[in-house]
């Protein structure tokens, strides 16, 4: 030992058993040493994250459906409205009016064209108004739904607009007789025809 000024320390042997402390992240094996576990605070963290943001994400979606549930429904109402009063105004010309026979016996469709192209004109404004309804609606595109909904009724729609357009324009086309115009409208839930 080496004497120089202050208190000379003993040296002190261990002995043979190697001297290690318990690793934090190691459980420790005598539970009296006092020595905590280490809990993953971080991953508890990250979960509770993730279910927050989840549930708001199926919350927020939730609304958004329900606002285009009914932005389609009201196209759908918009379509109802519209085909009920061209159907009114125009099916009564065509199915009650007897038109004029020629003297060869074949009907003056001209003159039923004309009288049903004034009817026309005053329920065309109707049905594009329904058609610009059913135009502005946007639906998310995982909502299959109401996709298909708004489908359906945005091709009546335009069907029924073009079919409208031509009785206008002089142009005879029955709405009832138009198998394609027919089946889109039992697809949107319009009844009649």
């Amino acid at each position: 030992m080496d004497s120089g000024p202050g208190p000379v320390a003993e040296r002190e042997l261990l002995g043979e058993d190697p001297v290690r402390l318990p690793r934090l992240r190691e459980a420790a094996t005598d539970l009296r040493r006092g020595t905590p576990t280490v809990r993953h605070r971080g991953w508890w963290i990250s979960l509770v994250v993730v279910v927050v943001v989840a549930g708001s994400a199926f919350g927020v979606d939730a609304q958004v459906r329900s606002r285009e549930g009914a932005q389609v429904a009201r196209c759908e109402q918009q379509l109802r409205l519209a085909t009920g009063y061209a159907e009114k105004q125009l099916g009564l010309i065509a199915n009650y009016l007897e038109p004029t026979l020629t003297p060869s016996g074949r009907v003056q469709e001209l003159h039923l064209a004309d009288l049903m192209s004034a009817r026309a004109g005053r329920v065309l404004p109707l049905v594009q108004h329904a058609d610009h309804v059913c135009q502005q609606v946007s639906v998310s595109p995982w909502h299959f739904g109401l996709v298909d909904r708004l489908g359906v009724a945005t091709a009546y729609s335009a069907g029924l607009v073009t079919v409208v357009q031509m009785v206008a324009a002089q142009g005879r086309v029955p709405i009832t007789d138009d198998a394609t115009l027919q089946r889109l409208r039992d697809e949107v839930g319009i009844e009649g025809g």
